[in-house]
C-alpha cells in the first residue's frame, strides 16, 4: 500500500522536528545574510553588487569603508576604488543590533577570473560552512565569558577562530564549540575563513548585566516586593518579582507565575508574566476582605527553558479602619 501524499508531509515535518530535538543547545545556520553578485576588477576599481538578507531597510552596507545604498528589495551595487587594497571588504550592519558583520574576499589569482571577475558566489563556502553561534553568556563580574556555536561542515572552512583563539580544531564529533575569554571582554569577534580565503568577522558586543531564559544558568528568585500604600484605598497590593541566574545576571524573559498559599485571601489568581530586560516582573494583587490585617503568603514560581525555582514570601496587609 503507498503512502499518501499526507503521510509523507507528516514524515517529513516529524524528521525535521527530531533533527531540532538532536541539538537542543544549538541553532539551526542562519539565513544567508549576504549574496555577492559577480565583482569585476578594472583600473584599481571594483565594482561590486549584491544582495542582503531580509529587514533590508534596516541594514547599512559599505564596500571598502564606503556607505551604500540598498533598495527595499535588498539589492545593492557599487565601484568603489581600492586604493592599494588588496581585498574587496563589504560591512553588514542591521539598525539597532549589537552584531556587526564583516566579508572579505582576496583579491587573488585564484578567485579573479579570466577578465579580472570573481564569479558569483565567492562567499557560497562560507555559506555551506553553516556557522552558527549562541548568544554570549556572560559570567559575573569578572568571571570568564563563555561563547558557543557549531559548524555544519567543517572542511569547507581552513580557520574559526573566536578573539584569536583557534577552535576549528577544537570543534566536536557533533561540529560544536565552547571557548571561554576573560570576564572583561566588551566584545566577542568570531572570524572564519574558507579554502578560497574568503572570510567572515563577526563582532559582537557583550552585555555583561543581563542573560537570556533560554541562556541563563540556573535560576533564582532574588527579590520579592510589595508596594501596599494604596492597599486599603484600591484593594490592591503591587508586587515586583526579580529573577538572576546563579552568575548573578538578570534573567529576561523567564515565566513567572504568583499565587496565594491560603485559598479566600485574593479576588483571582494573577496572570504568568515574564521577566522583562530588568529581570523583573510585575503583579498586581487584587486582595479580598479576608485579607486585610492579616499576613498574606505568596508562592512564587519562576521557569526557564532549563530550570525551575520556587520561593514563598509574606506581607502585612493594613488593617481596615472601623468607623
Amino acid at each position: 500500500m503507498k503512502p499518501t501524499r499526507t503521510a509523507i508531509q507528516l514524515w517529513i515535518t516529524l524528521v525535521l522536528a527530531l533533527g531540532l530535538v538532536i541539538a537542543p543547545g544549538a541553532q539551526p545556520a542562519a539565513t544567508q545574510l549576504l549574496h555577492l553578485g559577480p565583482i569585476a576588477v578594472a583600473n584599481g576599481v571594483a565594482s561590486v553588487s549584491g544582495t542582503v538578507a531580509s529587514n533590508a531597510g534596516n541594514n547599512t552596507v559599505t564596500v571598502n569603508g564606503q556607505p551604500v545604498g540598498v533598495d527595499a528589495s535588498g539589492v545593492f551595487q557599487a565601484s568603489v576604488p581600492l586604493n592599494g587594497a588588496s581585498t574587496v571588504t563589504v560591512g553588514l550592519k542591521e539598525a539597532g543590533s549589537t552584531e556587526q558583520n564583516t566579508f572579505e574576499i582576496p583579491l587573488t589569482d585564484v578567485l579573479l577570473g579570466q577578465g579580472g571577475v570573481i564569479p558569483a558566489g565567492a562567499l557560497d563556502s562560507l555559506e555551506q560552512a553553516g556557522l552558527s553561534l549562541l548568544t554570549p553568556v556572560t559570567g559575573a563580574p569578572g568571571q570568564p565569558l563563555t561563547v558557543g556555536g557549531s559548524v555544519l561542515d567543517r572542511t569547507q572552512l581552513s580557520s574559526l577562530s573566536v578573539n584569536g583563539k583557534d577552535v576549528l580544531g577544537a570543534l566536536t564529533s557533533d561540529g560544536t564549540f565552547s571557548v571561554q575569554v576573560p570576564g572583561t571582554t566588551k566584545v566577542v569577534t568570531v572570524k572564519a575563513t574558507d579554502v578560497n580565503g574568503n572570510s567572515q568577522t563577526k563582532v559582537i558586543a557583550v552585555n555583561a548585566t543581563t542573560v537570556s531564559a533560554a541562556n541563563a544558568v540556573g535560576l533564582r528568585i532574588t527579590k520579592v516586593r510589595y508596594y501596599k500604600q494604596a492597599a486599603l484605598r484600591t484593594h490592591r497590593l503591587r508586587m515586583i518579582v526579580t529573577v538572576r541566574d546563579r552568575r548573578g545576571l538578570l534573567v529576561r524573559g523567564a515565566k513567572i507565575t504568583v499565587r496565594p498559599a491560603k485559598a479566600g485571601r485574593l479576588v483571582r489568581k494573577p496572570k504568568t508574566s515574564k521577566s522583562g530586560r530588568n529581570g523583573q516582573a510585575t503583579f498586581v494583587l487584587r486582595l479580598r476582605a479576608a485579607a486585610f490585617g492579616k499576613r498574606l503568603v505568596v508562592v512564587t514560581l519562576a521557569r526557564t527553558p532549563r530550570a525551575t525555582v520556587s520561593r514563598k514570601t509574606a506581607v502585612l496587609v493594613p488593617r481596615r479602619k472601623h468607623r
